[in-house]
C-alpha cells in the first residue's frame, strides 16, 4: 500500500490494520497464520548475515517476523499510519535491527544499489496494480546485491475460492484486494521486468473443511489447479545465479 500507487488509500483506516490476522475458526483460523509464517520463512530463508527489504510491510508482522533471523531488515511501505504502527510495535519489541521507510513501492532512492539480499511482498501484489508492479520490480532489480533474489506469497486468481470472490459468488472480494492475479499472470510481470521464476510452489487451503481436498488435487495437472491456495514464488534477475551461502537452493 502506497501513497500515490494506490488508487482505494480510503481502505487502509485504523480499523483495517487494527483487524489485521485476528482468528476466526472457519474462515481465518489460527493455522492460516502459522502456514504462513512457515511458507515465508521457506521462501525467504533467513540467515544471520542477510539484508532483507520487506515491501508493502504494512504493520510490520513480517518485518518483525524476520528481524532476530537476520542481519538487517527494511519494511517499506506508503502509508503514513502503517510505518507509524510498524515503528511502534518494533520498539515495543526492542528489536534493534529493524528500519521502517515511508516510501512508494515504485521508488525507493533511499535504500542504496545492491545493498539487498532478499525483497519480499508478502501479501502485498494484490493490493497494487499492474504499473505499480513494474516499477517495484524496476527498483527491487537496483537494489538487489549480486545473488539476490525476489521472492512473493500471494493469493492465486485460479484458485476456487477466488473465483468466487471475484464474481461476488457467496463470498466478497476485500476492497484492498484490487488485483488478485493468476500465476500466468505474475510470471509475465516478472519477465518483463527483467526476472525469471526460479522456483514456484502452492500451499494448500488452511481453512478445516476444504483443506483435505485441497492437499488432495493441488498438485494434480490441470485438475488441481482450482486447489492450489497461495502462489509462492522465487525470481532472479535474469544474467545473475543466486550466490552460494547458507539456505542457498538451486533454481528450477
Amino acid at each position: 500500500m502506497t501513497q500515490s500507487s494506490s488508487p482505494n488509500r480510503g481502505a487502509y483506516d485504523p480499523d483495517y490494520y487494527a483487524r489485521m490476522y485476528r482468528t476466526n475458526r472457519f474462515t481465518c483460523p489460527a493455522r492460516k497464520w502459522a502456514e504462513r509464517e512457515r511458507n515465508l520463512l521457506d521462501l525467504v530463508r533467513p540467515h544471520p548475515e542477510m539484508s532483507l527489504l520487506d515491501l508493502g510491510c504494512a504493520r510490520g508482522d513480517a518485518t518483525l517476523l524476520f528481524a532476530p533471523l537476520v542481519g538487517r531488515v527494511i519494511g517499506l511501505d506508503g502509508e503514513p499510519l502503517a510505518i507509524d504502527l510498524a515503528w511502534r510495535r518494533a520498539r515495543d519489541a526492542g528489536m534493534q535491527n529493524v528500519e521502517f521507510l515511508l516510501a512508494d513501492a515504485r521508488s525507493f532512492p533511499d535504500i542504496p544499489d545492491a545493498s539487498i539480499d532478499c525483497a519480499g511482498a508478502f501479501d502485498f501484489l494484490e493490493h497494487v496494480e499492474d504499473g505499480v508492479v513494474a516499477g517495484m520490480l524496476s527498483e527491487v532489480r537496483r537494489v538487489l546485491a549480486p545473488g539476490g533474489r525476489f521472492v512473493a506469497y500471494t493469493p492465486n486468481r485460479e484458485h476456487w475460492v477466488e473465483a468466487l470472490k471475484a464474481r461476488n459468488l457467496i463470498l466478497r472480494q476485500q476492497p484492498d484486494h484490487i488485483a488478485v492475479r493468476t500465476p500466468g499472470q505474475i510470471r509475465r510481470l516478472l519477465i518483463a521486468g527483467g526476472f525469471r521464476v526460479t522456483r514456484l510452489f502452492y500451499p494448500a487451503a488452511p481453512y478445516p473443511l476444504y483443506r483435505p481436498i485441497d492437499v488432495a488435487l493441488k498438485a494434480l495437472p490441470v485438475i488441481g489447479i482450482p486447489f492450489r491456495f497461495r502462489i509462492c514464488l522465487e525470481a532472479t534477475p535474469r544474467g545473475r545465479g543466486l550466490r552460494p551461502g547458507p539456505g542457498a537452493a538451486a533454481g528450477i
